[in-house]
């Protein structure tokens, strides 16, 4: 297990309430990287970084592409009144039977090392996450399934980030991060409240991140297309759901 950081806590704690009320209220968040980059030093984001540079090409897209990869791990969060801590849950295959190309497939993606999920930078934003899905609903239990994903855009070809298209994943809360974006264009973001208008953005900068409440939002993302011969757009993808819950 592992703890979540001074510097995490006191941000949370000034920040969390109104980021709770928004989220209640508008089914998703905005989060700009320069908000949760100060949870860890520049050197740690850095190490992280690493990590999406050993992922496995995705074998279970229906269309054959080779334009993603990705490892899957998953973790239970206890959040007490010091902060979190984090247990490495065995290892499983994914299920998505909400969606449509997905339904009833027991998907096997390649396990994430526990370097890698109980890595600082790791822990850092999914305490920070499963924080804000407690500060909404006051529950503090929490199963967290982690993806690391990269995106190739090839010369000529485009990487299709939800081949799914607009979709609901089937979780509490998703919390969507950006680590890495270079040599593309595209991949603009847009999510759709259940009540108002849709909002598009594009995540640019290290750590730039949206949280949704999956329950009241659909989301999907835009292509990317290189530029260049290759262009590259890691997330992390942090699902959250209360712990022994299916969602």
């Amino acid at each position: 297990m592992g703890a979540f950081g001074t510097a995490a806590s006191d941000f949370m704690e000034e920040r969390m309430k109104g980021l709770a009320e928004e989220t209640v209220q508008e089914g998703f968040v905005i989060l700009p990287g320069a908000q949760l980059r100060p949870l860890l030093p520049e050197s740690e984001h850095t190490a992280f970084a690493r990590f999406w540079s050993d992922l496995p090409l995705d074998t279970t897209l229906h269309d054959g592409g080779r334009y993603r990869h990705r490892r899957y791990g998953r973790l239970r969060v206890e959040i007490g009144d010091d902060g979190a801590e984090f247990e490495v849950l065995p290892h499983k295959t994914f299920r998505q039977d909400g969606i449509p190309l997905w339904k009833g497939a027991d998907r096997e993606f390649a396990p994430a090392g526990e370097e890698a999920l109980l890595h600082p930078a790791m822990t850092a934003l999914v305490g920070f996450d499963t924080d804000l899905a407690r500060s909404i609903t006051g529950r503090r239990s929490w199963e967290v399934g982690i993806h690391l994903i990269r995106m190739v855009a090839h010369a000529g070809e485009q990487g299709l980030p939800t081949p799914e298209g607009r979709h609901r994943d089937g979780h509490c809360y998703i919390g969507m991060h950006l680590v890495r974006r270079e040599d593309c264009v595209g991949g603009e973001s847009t999510v759709y409240p259940d009540s108002g208008e849709a909002v598009r953005l594009t995540l640019t900068e290290p750590m730039d991140s949206i949280f949704v409440d999956d329950r009241l939002v659909t989301h999907e993302v835009s292509p990317t297309v290189a530029v260049g011969e290759t262009g590259i757009r890691d997330m992390l993808l942090v699902d959250i759901n209360p712990l022994g819950s299916d969602a």
